[in-house]
This record gives structure tokens, C-alpha cells and sequence, in this order.
């Protein structure tokens, strides 16, 4: 007997219930917009773990179309950039509608608390996507 079908209904219910809070959690999308052009930035935490990849995803459209775009990174302490970096290390960095990332953090990171803000160009337009992040160990 397959071990789902001896869970019975309660359980089934109670572990889909978990599952999608697990899910909702990680989910959070951050998004903004500047003239035609539309952005969001998908996290995973807000807690990245140092020396580990950190998943992000980043999407962009101009017009309701994919945006040929520019991303660039910026890290903020206290409101003040304090570090550029370019996704996958390309100084010009471009993609067309959307991007995935994974980011590590260096010691040097751990539990400063810092602002992410991936900053997305097209079209004549520039849109500033922040999200807090502390690294952890």
C-alpha cells in the first residue's frame, strides 16, 4: 500500500496546508515600475547564508512585453551604496524579459544588516528593486 493512501484524510489536509505555507513564505515578489517599464525580484529569504548560493529571479517588461533591460546590483548600509556588483560578473550585464541569479555573501556580510537593490534599465527607464537582507551563518 502506497504510503499516502494510508495517511488518512485529516493528515493529507494538514500537510498540503503546510506545504503551501512553506511555499507562501518563500514567494514574496518585489515590484515597481517607472514610466512603461514594469519589474519585480523574486528572494528567497531575507536571510541569505554566507558563503552559499542565493536564489533570485528578476523579471522586467516595457509595455507589457518583455524588456530588453539592463540589471545592475547595489548593496546599501545605512541608505548608502556601498557596493556595485553586476549579475554573473558581466560588468554589462543585459537580458531580455526576465533573469535568474544565485548570489553569495562573503563572511564579511554576516549580520550586517544590508539593503539588496537590483537596479533594472529599458526604454528610458529606471526602476530600483530594494530588499532588506542580514546574511546569517
Amino acid at each position: 500500500m502506497r504510503r499516502s493512501a494510508r495517511l488518512g484524510p485529516a493528515a493529507l489536509i494538514a500537510t498540503a496546508a503546510l506545504l503551501a505555507s512553506a511555499f507562501s513564505a518563500q514567494a514574496a515578489t518585489v515590484k515597481g515600475s517607472s514610466g512603461t517599464l514594469e519589474a519585480s525580484m523574486i528572494p528567497s529569504t531575507h536571510h541569505p547564508k554566507v558563503n552559499a548560493n542565493w536564489p533570485l529571479k528578476v523579471t522586467a517588461t516595457l509595455a507589457g512585453k518583455p524588456a530588453h533591460a539592463t540589471a545592475v546590483y547595489e548593496f546599501l548600509f545605512a541608505g548608502s551604496i556601498v557596493s556595485t556588483q553586476y549579475p554573473r560578473f558581466k560588468k554589462h550585464f543585459s537580458f531580455t524579459g526576465h533573469f535568474s541569479d544565485d548570489l553569495v555573501f562573503p563572511g564579511a556580510s554576516l549580520g550586517e544588516p544590508l539593503t539588496l537593490r537590483v537596479v533594472i534599465g529599458a526604454g528610458g527607464h529606471t526602476v530600483n528593486l530594494d530588499w532588506a537582507i542580514t546574511s546569517v551563518n
